[in-house]
């Protein structure tokens, strides 16, 4: 009785597996995921249902649980050659880039990482790939290591934006490696000069150095080039009032203010210039709007550039 009830077990498998993969082969991916789900549940140790279901979910554009699945079909394609092989080409880079993109957009930095890791040791050149690994540090907080994934990044392709962005966001934290991302800045700067964030980030570089007057006069033209970038405006205004020029920081300031209304920090600085002008009700409405926007601010890590 025992042999006739693992017969039948087994034959209801086969027969729900071949429709799964009947269904998957002609893009029916609604049937396939049934049958193949059903499949794990009848023999959760089968490598080969797992990969299907893979595939499947990744079809359906469902990275994380397709990344799931394949995990679960590594675990268990010890012994079996053909599965290994498909594995291997079902690890594509795009694969990588796919489920790290699903995490990073749950803010699961560290689960980004983890795909990452294996991403990068295949694929060593990709420039995708570095790209979100240094978001994937930059949201953890891990900012040396982002730094040296942004420069990697550049280096493998000067053409994207993202990581300059990136870059320039973090020269407060950037220390030794201050003159390596000024370099960078410099030859972003000489090979587009029209692009207002190029003079924008050397500029700004620039002003946590000796040179002041070139980093304003960075800061200008990138003003300039685009009239409405509030953070040319910003850095500016930091930089004359790192001079003493209370008056025109004030000015650049507000301007950034205007252009970003929902920043909280250049109200901060203007509250502070306002005192030192002797505007002492402006100042006050200042820390008030830095107040309100303060406790309305987005959770720590919204707003970071996109990846592509």
């Amino acid at each position: 009785m025992v042999l006739l009830y693992v017969a039948l077990f087994a034959g209801q498998f086969d027969a729900t597996f071949r429709e799964g993969l009947i269904a998957l082969n002609s893009n029916n991916l609604v049937a396939a995921e049934s049958k193949l789900e059903a499949c794990t549940q009848l023999e959760p140790h089968n490598s080969r249902v797992w990969l299907a279901l893979a595939q499947t979910y990744w079809k359906q554009h469902k990275a994380l649980d397709a990344e799931k699945a394949a995990q679960s079909a590594e675990t268990w394609a010890a012994g079996d050659a053909v599965t290994s092989n498909l594995l291997a080409t079902f690890y594509t880079e795009d694969y990588y880039f796919q489920v790290a993109q699903s995490h990073l957009e749950r803010q699961d930095f560290a689960g980004a990482l983890e795909t990452l890791a294996a991403g990068r040791k295949k694929f060593v050149a990709s420039v995708q790939l570095e790209l979100a690994a240094g978001v994937a540090y930059y949201g953890l907080r891990r900012f040396p290591e982002a730094i040296d994934a942004f420069l990697r990044t550049v280096e493998l392709d000067r053409s994207i934006e993202q990581p300059y962005v990136f870059l320039g966001r973090m020269l407060d934290q950037a220390e030794a490696r201050l003159p390596a991302i000024t370099r960078v800045f410099a030859a972003f700067a000489d090979r587009a000069p029209e692009n207002y964030r190029s003079s924008f980030l050397y500029g700004k570089a620039l002003a946590l150095g000796d040179n002041p007057a070139r980093a304003e006069a960075l800061l200008r033209k990138s003003i300039a080039q685009n009239e409405g970038y509030w953070e040319s405006h910003f850095e500016l205004g930091l930089l004359l009032d790192r001079q003493r020029q209370y008056e025109p920081a004030a000015g650049e300031i507000h301007r950034a203010a205007e252009l970003n209304p929902r920043d909280p920090v250049p109200h901060y600085h203007l509250a502070r210039l306002y005192d030192r002008l002797g505007k002492s009700r402006e100042a006050a409405a200042e820390r008030e709007v830095h107040a309100r926007l303060s406790a309305a601010a987005a959770p720590a890590g919204y707003g970071m550039p996109g990846i592509k």
